[in-house]
């Protein structure tokens, strides 16, 4: 994680170790929420097609989360904005990661059975998944369905079934939807060489 601005000139003492400077738990609040800010832009513009890129981000979350517990653990000289601070920013850090592409994408045409049970509700409809990652896959469906849904895959080959989380999605039309499903418990799924 890169320091936003110079701190030469502080006078106080330093609490944080950042990129191999010592610096005050105010700079180092500060330089993370940057961070987390510009992680956060990042996903929202979906730019995380290069795989180095989002490998990279993560280390970089992960570091800010790492430093935080531990500044917050070890320093007694924080005040309690500063504590409540450090909190909310392990907090934002470890929502990022989750959004992190974990692995490699490849593009696939695999039928599947996509099935939401909500509201009392049940509904299935059959598409193609057009990305596939160990951790997800990434398709088309028609039925309303909101971030943070729990959907059932069943692929038309082989009959298995995976849980999943809708993890984004976007409207291409007036019916349709591309959404990036995560699943819950299941690495390589599509029984692929990664």
């Amino acid at each position: 994680m890169r320091a936003s601005r110079a701190i030469s000139g502080y006078g106080g003492p330093s609490v944080v170790t950042l990129g191999k400077r010592d610096c005050s738990s105010e700079h180092f609040i500060q330089t993370c929420y940057e961070h987390l800010e510009e992680c956060a832009e990042k996903f929202k513009e979906r730019d995380q097609a290069d795989e180095l890129a989002c490998a990279k981000r993560r280390r970089s979350l992960q570091e800010i989360i790492i430093q935080s517990t531990s500044t917050s653990l070890i320093n007694s000289s924080l005040s309690n904005m500063e504590r409540i601070q450090l909190l909310d920013i392990v907090r934002w850090g470890g929502d990022l990661i989750r959004q992190t592409r974990r692995g490699s994408r490849k593009r696939a045409s695999i039928p599947v059975r996509l099935y939401l049970e909500s509201s009392g509700q049940a509904c299935a409809e059959e598409t193609l998944v057009r990305e596939v990652s160990q951790h997800g896959a990434a398709l088309t469906c028609s039925f309303p369905i909101i971030v943070g849904e729990s959907v059932k895959m069943e692929r038309m080959d082989t009959r298995e079934r995976v849980e999943g989380i809708v993890r984004w999605r976007e409207r291409c039309d007036g019916t349709t939807l591309h959404l990036g499903l995560e699943f819950s418990r299941c690495n390589n799924f599509w029984r692929l060489h990664w």
